[in-house]
């Protein structure tokens, strides 16, 4: 604890004393405010030490109070303006249409890459991933088919499974119907897409799903033909 005198005053108060700043102090215990001024002392010393320039009162404080010698006061400082929440976006027409232009191509790719189920020439189903590893493999599987080869490697986009054989003729009916399912899937997404940028309202834009019904004057030859193909195979 150290002693506290104010100038001209003979009342000793103890305190703990601090520095808050080059210009405030802080002292805390039971002592009113006098414009004064103070000296400090250790306790049973002499020490005198001048703080009397410090006659103002900076603020009050739990315990005690915060004094300046330049005559600054505290400040409560203002809260700011809470700022408000931004106004939600709302795309235009145009750009709701490529948004779900976007969307359907990625529900597109999806639909491709979970593949097909194949019957095999021994009458078993086998399913078949479509990824883009899968699909480029196909691709070059075409020339094994051309020269006749009986028995032609095929891998999985599966690391965790291992190679196999199939016959020339099961490779066959696996590309076959894995070109006809992208070529089908990638012209419908093609004439799905000019029919989205077509739509004249958000609405119509919004009630767009992969699979529905596009209407025949936004149909492509090659998509009319597969539809009808695909009636006839019902």
């Amino acid at each position: 604890m150290i002693n506290l005198k104010y100038v001209d005053s003979e009342t000793i108060y103890d305190v703990n004393f601090s520095r808050i700043s080059q210009h405030v102090v802080q002292v805390l215990g039971n002592l009113p405010f006098l414009d004064k001024g103070f000296i400090l002392s250790r306790n049973g010393k002499n020490d005198k030490w001048d703080y009397s320039n410090y006659v103002t009162l900076y603020r009050k404080v739990e315990g005690g109070l915060q004094l300046s010698d330049d005559g600054s006061v505290y400040v409560v400082p203002v809260e700011p303006d809470p700022i408000p929440d931004p106004e939600p976006y709302i795309p235009t027409l145009d750009e709701l249409r490529e948004m779900k232009v976007i969307e359907m191509n990625i529900v597109q790719e999806n639909v491709i890459q979970a593949g097909i189920e194949v019957t095999l020439k021994n009458g078993t189903v086998e399913h078949f991933d479509l990824t883009e590893k899968e699909r480029n493999q196909l691709a070059i599987l075409q020339t094994m088919i051309a020269r006749g080869d009986e028995k032609i490697p095929w891998h999985t986009s599966d690391e965790a499974e291992h190679g196999k054989y199939y016959s020339n003729d099961d490779m066959i009916r696996i590309t076959t119907a894995a070109f006809e399912y992208v070529t089908y899937h990638e012209t419908y997404f093609r004439d799905l897409r000019i029919y989205i940028r077509s739509l004249n309202t958000k609405e119509e834009v919004e009630n767009v799903t992969y699979g529905i019904d596009i209407p025949k004057k936004f149909r492509s030859q090659p998509l009319d033909d597969m539809l009808a193909n695909l009636e006839l195979n019902l």
